[in-house]
């Protein structure tokens, strides 16, 4: 009996370390991938168009709230990939900059800013204005991973406005004939 335990878990030791280096495979997983601001950057002047969600906040808070995991599974039923920056600690030089580089003309004079406004489709990229927002900001983030009153306790929570969101933004890419490119 005891022997069989010991294999159990082995295997789900392989299984989790196979996994951890399939993820450092170029082709990205349905659901979450995390990327770097620098990465992100070589996805945007390469012209790529993909999902993109963006925030900013301490790793324990994005944690605590559980915004990752929430999203992942919200992509992963639909069976898209997207990509996500915490840009937490980056200088807000650098994303102003980023921002106005990449807000194409038809954003109505608005800039997009990545430690805001979350959820956005990126078409050859450019950030699309999509119909519906759902924006990340710090204090929802915050007040979600401290459960402070107004908030949820976990993002799961908000599963409606997620789903919503990326339905949104999966449209607007059908109707406006873009290529999600991974």
């Amino acid at each position: 009996m005891g022997k069989m335990k010991k294999n159990g878990l082995t295997g789900v030791m392989l299984l989790s370390l196979f996994l951890m280096l399939s993820a450092c495979g170029s082709k990205a997983e349905t659901g979450m991938n995390e990327i770097n601001l620098k990465e992100l950057e070589k996805k945007l002047d390469n012209e790529e168009s993909f999902l993109l969600v963006t925030f900013s906040a301490s790793e324990e808070e994005v944690d605590k709230s559980e915004l990752v995991e929430a999203f992942d599974e919200a992509f992963a039923e639909k069976e898209e990939t997207a990509f996500y920056v915490n840009v937490d600690g980056e200088s807000q030089k650098d994303l102003d900059q980023l921002g106005e580089e990449h807000s194409p003309p038809e954003y109505d004079g608005d800039t997009w800013e990545p430690e805001d406004d979350g959820l956005v489709l990126i078409q050859d990229g450019g950030v699309m204005k999509n119909p519906r927002e759902t924006l990340l900001s710090q204090s929802l983030i915050k007040g979600t991973a401290n459960g402070e009153a107004g908030y949820e306790g976990s993002f799961f929570e908000y599963m409606d406005d997620i789903d919503a969101g990326i339905d949104d933004a999966l449209d607007f890419a059908k109707q406006n004939d873009v290529e999600l490119s991974y």
